[in-house]
């Protein structure tokens, strides 16, 4: 609250007296929805004026698309008798596909832009399932009275984001949204449903028959938040930690570099020449009986041969994404961004998912540190 400026406090205690005047005065919230609630406020959005924004160009012949659409048409024919939607986003959390039980049911979606061609980024339109989900790569539940939005607080979401297993990259999100009351676990459980077919889909889609590696691959990403990849002589998976350091173009180069790994175990592993640099990492290998059939490497936190802030991709921002940066990293608000650069906010708020996207992050306080890092190594 100290943080914030005066209408951001207003904003915030306006969500606060909402709910503490409600039936739900007394539900237990969670900490990353009330985190939801702080950033939203930051960001200079009043929830009595929230509106989604719409743009009709939405990717309806994607990868994710054709991945998910049999599992979201099967869950939806399951639920004619619920006010219900199932939704998918591309990875700008941009709505590209709608799947309703009935005419009327699509049209009250439409009111809350619950519909193709509807954006759903915490910075535009404030807590929801989908924007937190694409935030945090995982999983995200929002009842009605938890949204930032006044005009939202008649529908619950439940939401999970969806990665490419050939890369890491976030593909999009699959969200449920329900106007009648629901239980949470039948709403986590059919989303779970949707990404669990729509992940099977795409691995089969690579054509790899290495299930150990990713099995492998899966179980090492539970364990820990460090950066990784799995890599045989024809796949190849990276988590998110993992996508800053190499990309598909290197299976070949990380292949290669295991399998010298394994065959020098008694001497310690070499860093891995690529383009970027020589990068210091770890090698798992996984055998199937006396053959060699993968392997698990795991990155250095710190690599040697890099200057220190060469992975935050700052170079990747335009100029005008690097003016937007500078300006929020040093407190402004979105709307005071856009007067300071004679820019709407609406344009600052589109920069600044680009920067969130190039740089991997999502907060403000990481921006601040990263420009700041910027700074003093210019």
């Amino acid at each position: 609250m100290d943080e914030l400026n005066g209408d951001g406090r207003r904003a915030l205690n306006h969500v606060l007296a909402r709910v503490a005047n409600s039936s739900h005065a007394d539900d237990p919230i969670g900490d990353d929805v009330r985190a939801s609630w702080a950033q939203s406020a930051a960001a200079g959005l009043q929830p009595d004026l929230i509106h989604p924004p719409y743009d009709a160009d939405v990717d309806d012949d994607s990868k994710l698309r054709w991945a998910a659409a049999p599992a979201m048409t099967a869950v939806s024919a399951d639920l004619p008798d619920i006010r219900s939607a199932l939704l998918l986003t591309d990875s700008r959390v941009h709505v590209i596909e709608r799947w309703t039980g009935t005419a009327r049911t699509a049209l009250q979606m439409d009111t809350v832009g619950a519909a193709p061609g509807f954006f759903c980024d915490e910075s535009i339109i404030g807590t929801n399932s989908i924007g937190m989900a694409a935030r945090t790569r995982g999983s995200a539940l929002v009842r009605g009275f938890e949204h930032n939005a006044d005009a939202f607080t008649h529908v619950s979401c439940a939401s999970r984001s969806v990665s490419d297993p050939s890369t890491g990259h976030l593909l999009g999100v699959v969200n449920m949204t329900i106007a009648d009351p629901a239980p949470w676990e039948l709403m986590n459980a059919l989303v779970g449903r949707v990404v669990h077919e729509t992940q099977q889909r795409l691995i089969n889609e690579t054509g790899s028959k290495s299930l150990a590696l990713y099995d492998r691959f899966l179980c090492t990403r539970r364990r820990g938040k460090g950066a990784i990849a799995a890599v045989d002589a024809k796949a190849f998976y990276v988590n998110a930690a993992g996508s800053q350091f190499v990309g598909s173009s290197d299976r070949d180069t990380l292949w290669t570099w295991a399998q010298q790994c394994c065959r020098n175990a008694d001497r310690p592993p070499p860093p891995i020449q690529l383009p970027c640099g020589a990068i210091a990492a770890a090698c798992d290998a996984i055998y199937d009986g006396a053959e060699l059939i993968g392997a698990v490497i795991r990155f250095a936190t710190t690599t040697p041969g890099l200057a220190a802030g060469e992975y935050t991709d700052w170079a990747r921002l335009t100029a005008a994404e690097r003016g937007v940066a500078e300006h929020v990293a040093a407190g402004l608000t979105n709307r005071e961004t856009a007067a300071e650069l004679f820019i709407s906010p609406h344009t600052v708020d589109y920069h600044l998912r680009q920067i969130f996207r190039k740089l991997d992050i999502d907060s403000r306080i990481q921006l601040a540190r990263i420009a700041e890092q910027q700074r003093s190594t210019a």
